[in-house]
């Protein structure tokens, strides 16, 4: 598990980045795009659909979408840091930190696809995750999580801890490392395991999935987003 010291450095490093980022849009940026591969687009509130690179600024209420065979890695202002395989939908609802005070809060609502978060400085609960039958809140967590097109929601959590309620029974439950769970319109199921999302570059990483080279592009390239390996 990375340390509070080095996530407090990765957060600043990152503010740094964020305030030189370009941005048309008015809205401050609460996220900043870490890697791309291939087409990933972005819509900002009251803006067009516009395909995102790296270093594009992410805003509150941003609908971030993938396409098949992409993904994307979004860094946000607290150091934490959210992996988006192919064919996701995300909302990010809000995403509000206060470093000096040490308090914040983050919505999301993931509405399919596969998704990596992993927490950085945020207060543990400040967190929560919002899929179509289930709300999920962080506790200091690395986890996979999957959405189905029937909004059944596949939880693996490799490290921290997760509250789970299923929307559609109201039942809860509290998740911890080497779990996965498994939500449904009927209730959560707990599997004494981490599951797979089926997304490669979710379960596996970007230097595993797509390998060194492609990674390197996307992380040092001139121009990315659109085609290709980006």
């Amino acid at each position: 598990m990375r340390s509070k010291t080095k996530i407090c450095a990765a957060a600043g490093s990152l503010a740094v980045l964020l305030l030189s980022a370009a941005q048309p849009a008015l809205a401050d940026p609460v996220g900043l795009v870490q890697r791309v591969q291939n087409a990933v687009y972005g819509t900002e509130p009251q803006g067009s659909r516009t395909p995102k690179q790296r270093r594009d600024g992410i805003v509150a209420d941003e609908l971030i979408e993938t396409t098949q065979h992409s993904a994307i890695e979004i860094g946000f202002i607290d150091g934490s840091d959210l992996v988006i395989g192919a064919e996701a939908k995300v909302t990010i609802d809000r995403f509000a930190f206060d470093a000096g005070a040490n308090s914040g809060e983050a919505v999301l609502t993931l509405t399919r696809g596969a998704f990596r978060w992993i927490t950085g400085v945020m207060p543990k609960g400040g967190v929560s995750l919002e899929t179509p039958t289930a709300t999920i809140t962080i506790r200091g967590t690395n986890l996979k999580l999957g959405v189905r097109a029937n909004g059944d929601t596949l939880l693996g959590l490799v490290d921290g801890e997760v509250d789970i309620r299923a929307k559609g029974t109201g039942a809860s439950a509290k998740l911890s490392a080497g779990q996965s769970a498994r939500v449904t319109s009927n209730g959560i199921e707990i599997i004494d395991d981490v599951i797979s999302v089926a997304d490669a570059i979710v379960d596996d990483g970007w230097f595993n999935a797509i390998g060194r080279d492609n990674s390197s592009r996307a992380r040092d390239g001139d121009s990315e987003g659109g085609g290709g390996n980006n």
